[in-house]
């Protein structure tokens, strides 16, 4: 398969079809918001095992000796833009409803799944395999994400159809990311090194400060449960990696 058409079906893997956690949401909210906190525990495992297992050591193949140095980058630049363009972007939380500006809430998602689409492209264009898996990553994130964002603009007030169609919106920024990221770095390998590096950064951002402090203060009452999950998740990126042809 061509690799640009590779890198575009991988996207909508990693974005569109996470769209399920919102049709969840629109087909029986109670029992998204149920799944939710289970969804988001295996989704930890797997962001944090394909930033250290994956992305990392490939990173470090390419990367050189100021990969490190990158991740951390990767990490802080995430955290500002969080802090002042993605403070909308969250999951759900039940016991701390937070009802957002929509317009600010669906930007910050673009915003996400355009990175989310980086990331996708740079780990293929780097191995095929690391493609495949990192998108498979982002599938995970986007179900528990998406249920959070449908709740939260539900109750904002928008309507069952506009909320389906911002969140359509900001699922397709994902190939936004994917084809910028081909089409300037295709025949730049030496940056690819870099670019891995900041998305291990973001990777352990996302799994570090967002996912799992949700799980500590959610997860009292479900700790087995969660626990499970969460190593559930690190499991099976462990046996893709092992699994997958390279």
């Amino acid at each position: 398969m061509h690799t640009l058409s590779a890198i575009l079906y991988l996207s909508f893997l990693g974005s569109v079809l996470g769209l399920v956690g919102g049709l969840l949401v629109l087909w029986k909210e109670k029992l998204a918001r149920k799944m939710s906190l289970y969804l988001i525990s295996f989704a930890a495992g797997v962001i944090l095992s394909v930033a250290f297992l994956d992305l990392l050591p490939e990173a470090i193949a390419y990367g050189g000796e100021n990969v490190f140095i990158l991740v951390l980058v990767g990490m802080v630049s995430f955290f500002l833009a969080e802090g002042f363009l993605l403070h909308f972007h969250h999951h759900e939380s039940h016991s701390h409803p937070v009802k957002p500006v929509a317009p600010f809430l669906i930007l910050g998602d673009s915003i996400h799944n355009f990175i989310d689409g980086v990331a996708i492209a740079a780990a293929f264009m780097a191995d095929p395999k690391l493609g495949f898996i990192v998108a498979v990553a982002t599938f995970f994130h986007e179900i528990p994400q998406e249920i959070g964002d449908f709740v939260v603009l539900l109750q904002a007030g928008m309507s069952r159809q506009k909320v389906l169609l911002a969140n359509l919106f900001s699922a397709v920024m994902t190939f936004a990311g994917a084809l910028l990221t081909y089409f300037s770095f295709n025949h730049s390998q030496f940056l690819l090194g870099p670019l891995l590096a900041i998305s291990t950064g973001m990777f352990l951002y996302i799994s570090s400060a967002d996912i799992l402090p949700e799980l500590v203060k959610e997860g009292d009452h479900n700790r087995w449960h969660v626990a499970s999950l969460f190593l559930s998740g690190i499991t099976l990126i462990f046996f893709l990696g092992k699994l997958l042809p390279g």
